[in-house]
């Protein structure tokens, strides 16, 4: 009896010990993207660091095509989304969206043609593959022949589906030019494909990750939003300045070898945010470009689409 007595403080402590432990990380988050590839490197970077668990969050990424991503937002089936370019529309359409950060602010893709193409002049009357008309890749594609000085208006967009479809329409020659993300473009380059351009060319961005939550869950859950604003803001820092434990990491996720994942470490490392901002042109372009695609009349303020509050505060609190 004497013994047990003993014992009872050491099992209400182990009790206590099991009860954090099993508090740890019970938030349950489930964010949606809408592929795997660079452009959602960050929320990977994050989650393989434990960037989310070191905030108590239990996050579920989920892949989901960017045509459902919204409906799946407004009806709660997901707490945020990392999907830019349609979330973009959806807010300027009148979904009750903030954007609360910035990931990825210059297109991931490069615009890669068949061999047969020159320069950037010859694609003109020619067709562009694309994964859905006014999608991310669509809209990268049209910065990058802007920035090198081609009307986009020249190509047409053809919709065929995601990166693997188009890769493979490229050399069926079913289009002559399509925006595709690495590693593709490293793997195209090694057959003959040329890589016309990308996000060096581009002077304003074209961002394909943020991170968007509903009115309502900013509104009720603030303090989850600073957690998720910290883990990404740590994991960008990481990808910019650790790029031996980014390419490890780019290994895993998209099962490449050391080399590939080495070599497009350096194709899009320039795309990524290092604050989790844009600047206003890029995005009053993006909004603009939407507004029009959407054939909406009137003017969308900035402050519609957007509210960086809370990732500035999460990076004074990071030191950042």
């Amino acid at each position: 009896m004497k013994s047990l007595k003993r014992l009872l403080p050491v099992m209400l402590l182990f009790a206590l010990l099991a009860g954090e432990d099993r508090s740890f990380a019970q938030e349950k988050v489930r964010i949606s993207y809408s592929s795997r590839s660079y452009a959602f490197l960050p929320a990977y970077v994050a989650y393989a660091n434990d960037f989310f668990r070191d905030e108590r969050l239990d996050v579920e990424l989920i892949q989901m095509r960017p045509g459902i991503s919204s409906a799946a937002l407004y009806n709660g089936d997901v707490t945020a989304t990392l999907t830019f370019g349609s979330t973009v529309a959806a807010i300027v359409s009148g979904f009750p969206f903030k954007i609360q950060a910035v990931l990825t602010v210059k297109p991931i893709h490069y615009l890669v043609a068949v061999p047969e193409i020159q320069t950037v002049q010859d694609l003109k009357g020619k067709r562009l593959g694309v994964s859905q008309l006014l999608g991310t890749d669509e809209f990268a594609a049209h910065a990058i022949l802007e920035a090198l000085g081609f009307n986009p208006k020249e190509v047409k967009s053809i919709a065929l589906g995601d990166e693997a479809i188009r890769r493979e329409a490229l050399k069926k020659r079913m289009v002559e030019a399509s925006a595709i993300s690495p590693p593709g473009p490293v793997h195209l380059a090694r057959e003959g494909f040329r890589v016309l351009g990308g996000p060096k060319e581009v002077k304003i961005g074209s961002p394909s990750a943020g991170l968007t939550v509903t009115e309502k869950t900013l509104k009720e859950r603030p303090d989850m939003v600073r957690k998720l604003s910290r883990a990404f803001l740590r994991a960008l820092r990481l990808i910019h300045e650790n790029g031996e434990a980014t390419k490890k990491i780019m290994t895993k996720w998209l099962n490449l070898s050391p080399q590939v994942a080495a070599d497009s470490y350096e194709l899009v490392v320039a795309s990524f945010s290092r604050d989790g901002e844009a600047d206003e042109a890029t995005l009053k372009s993006v909004i603009e470009a939407r507004r029009k695609s959407s054939k909406i009349e009137k003017e969308i303020p900035l402050e519609q689409v957007v509210d960086f509050r809370i990732v500035r505060e999460a990076r004074k609190e990071l030191g950042f």
